[in-house]
């Protein structure tokens, strides 16, 4: 009876741990293979214009409109996504994406943006902000960033 007990208890620390990982990992899978796809489209699309495209007016002007636990189609993007001539690499997410643009020194660069400690450069900028609430929860968010100036991915609130 002791053995059980033990087991049982072992078993509710251990699941919310696993979930946990299992909803970062599922997060940031999706987010890698989105944000090189859209690095690769600003890239493309300031060779042609000479500029960084804005996928919207702000942070909060996002596709989708909010972040799920169950994927979300991407088949009718913004007419921002297809002058940037983004092709998503799979059909659905669960995170909604942004790319804020500003031009040499300058532009609008939001709280989130601000919060990862990034500030405009000397040069034409983009970063990229991803949303992510992959484990339903309404109480708290992940949140996903990149740039043009540092391509790594900086994260708070994995798993969530």
């Amino acid at each position: 009876m002791i053995v059980v007990v033990m087991i049982g208890i072992l078993a509710s620390i251990a699941l919310p741990v696993f979930t946990a990982e299992a909803n970062e990992s599922k997060a940031a899978s999706e987010v890698e293979s989105m944000f090189s796809k859209l690095r690769i489209a600003q890239e493309q699309y300031k060779l042609e214009k000479g500029v960084y495209l804005s996928t919207g007016t702000g942070e909060t002007d996002a596709f989708p409109a909010s972040p799920t636990k169950t994927p979300q189609s991407l088949a009718a993007a913004p007419a921002s996504w297809t002058a940037l001539k983004f092709v998503p690499p799979q059909p659905e997410a669960r995170c909604s994406y942004v790319a804020i643009a500003g031009p040499p020194g300058g532009g609008a660069v939001g709280t989130k943006g601000a919060g990862f400690g990034f500030a405009a450069p000397q040069a034409a900028w983009y970063y990229l902000l991803a949303r992510c609430n992959i484990d339903g929860d309404n109480g708290t968010d992940a949140f996903y960033f990149t740039s043009s100036v540092d391509s790594r991915i900086m994260s708070v609130g994995e798993g969530h």
